[in-house]
């Protein structure tokens, strides 16, 4: 046992805690998974998971001595709360739950499917109870169909070992990129804690842990340095033109405005005034909120362009069983992109497009402050605490000279005091159109 796992398991020994309805809906974990003993009754323990997931657990002894833990429900401060889950504890018995694990096989027959379930099997019943109801549920279905499935589906799920993941790991990086390696490995772990913590398998274990440092990262300066080149931005730009619509649009705009793609994303019209956007305050925690833009006449015009969904706060909405919703389509809608494009070109992201303008703003001799606190950025030291202003002008000017300088690599031809198609402007402020509800 490596020294660090100890240290773990330690930690996770000497966390006791009176548990109340407030401190639990407080409280924020600092591992990825957390077992609290509960200082007013000794056999309650409540499991914070990797996913966020706060279940509570009886803890009782079996026939050899071995400490087990049973699931008795999630905490809900409405339905289940502390008191409940106290009484719940002291009412379990520890050998009519003993007597429902034997059975001919040594399982009962609840847990009987698992002997012989595939990881196909497992994920689907893991996206039937669980995936359905995440707001991106039709992308974490894809993604487990798509790359999951056909590699390790036939393998039976109680065999499923770490190196079965990490190896299909690897092949990705080669075949997909980094990222989508990075993010099918944490799909795979996520779907294994979550049998592990909800107890469907007595004793099971997941075989893949937590692991803090993302692989395949540089040492030495890490993350992506992707940046476009002159052509690539012209290509990229004709075809978001070409293909027009939420996707098009949102791919100009996050060359036009360098904000973070979950910012532009989920932006509402109501955020929009004139021509300048108040991006909301999502907290303290949340980056790049709370920042007020006067966006360009470039800008603008693709903005009137945007198709409208009546009654739809979005920028850019869809609508989903009934509900309106911010895009996230983002992979399917990316595909469609780079068939436009007339040639291949190297792997590149969306958040490549925010990294690319923010290089642009650099090159055109936006001075650096303006340009961090233009793409959300905080300031760093005491420049935070001393310098108070808005930059309301400056993010202006940096934002309109950008658009300048996109309209020229791209051809676009655009005046350079207007940074809007050619024809007589009166002013550099486009106000929105009111358009009709479809």
């Amino acid at each position: 046992m490596s020294e660090e796992t100890s240290s773990s398991r330690r930690q996770k020994e000497s966390r006791r805690q009176r548990l109340s309805d407030t401190w639990i809906s407080r409280y924020r974990p600092t591992l990825p998974q957390e077992d609290w003993f509960d200082v007013s009754c000794t056999d309650l323990v409540l499991r914070i998971s990797y996913g966020g997931t706060r279940t509570f657990r009886a803890r009782f002894r079996d026939e050899n001595g071995k400490t087990r833990y049973h699931s008795i429900g999630r905490w809900d401060p409405h339905k289940f709360n502390v008191d409940a889950a106290r009484k719940a504890a002291k009412a379990f018995d520890p050998q009519m739950e003993l007597k429902g694990r034997r059975s001919d096989k040594g399982l009962a027959e609840d847990q009987a499917w698992w002997l012989t379930a595939t990881f196909e099997q497992v994920i689907e019943k893991y996206i039937a109870e669980v995936v359905t109801g995440f707001r991106t549920a039709n992308e974490t279905s894809r993604v487990y169909r798509r790359y999951v499935v056909p590699v390790l589906g036939k393998k039976l799920f109680l065999d499923l070992k770490q190196s079965d993941a990490a190896q299909l790991r690897v092949t990705m990086r080669k075949e997909n990129g980094h990222r989508q390696a990075d993010i099918v490995f944490g799909l795979i772990r996520t779907l294994l804690f979550w049998v592990e913590d909800e107890g469907l398998i007595d004793d099971y274990a997941s075989p893949i842990r937590y692991q803090s440092k993302r692989r395949g990262k540089k040492k030495k300066g890490g993350g992506r340095e992707r940046v476009l080149d002159d052509d690539e931005l012209k290509l990229v730009w004709n075809a978001a033109a070409l293909m027009g619509g939420l996707y098009g649009g949102l791919v100009q705009l996050l060359l036009l405005t360098a904000q973070r793609r979950q910012c532009l994303a989920t932006a509402k019209w109501s955020e929009i005034e004139g021509d300048t956007w108040h991006i909301r305050d999502e907290g303290p925690s949340a980056k790049g909120t709370g920042e007020v833009l006067r966006l360009p006449p470039l800008a603008l015009q693709i903005l009137n362009s945007l198709p409208r969904i009546k009654d739809n706060p979005y920028v850019f909405g869809v609508v989903d069983d009934g509900e309106h919703k911010p895009f996230n389509s983002f992979s399917q809608r990316k595909d469609e992109l780079l068939a436009l494009l007339p040639r291949q070109l190297p792997r590149w992201t969306l958040h490549d497009l925010r990294r690319t303008a923010r290089t642009r703003m650099e090159d055109i001799g936006i001075e650096e402050t303006t340009g961090e606190v233009t793409i959300g950025h905080a300031l760093p030291g005491v420049k935070r605490i001393y310098i108070r202003s808005k930059f309301k002008e400056k993010r202006a000017d940096a934002l309109l000279r950008l658009s300048q300088h996109i309209a020229d690599v791209v051809g676009l031809g655009l005046p350079p005091d207007q940074g809007t198609p050619s024809g007589p402007v009166p002013s550099n402020v486009i106000p929105l159109a009111r358009a009709k509800g479809s």
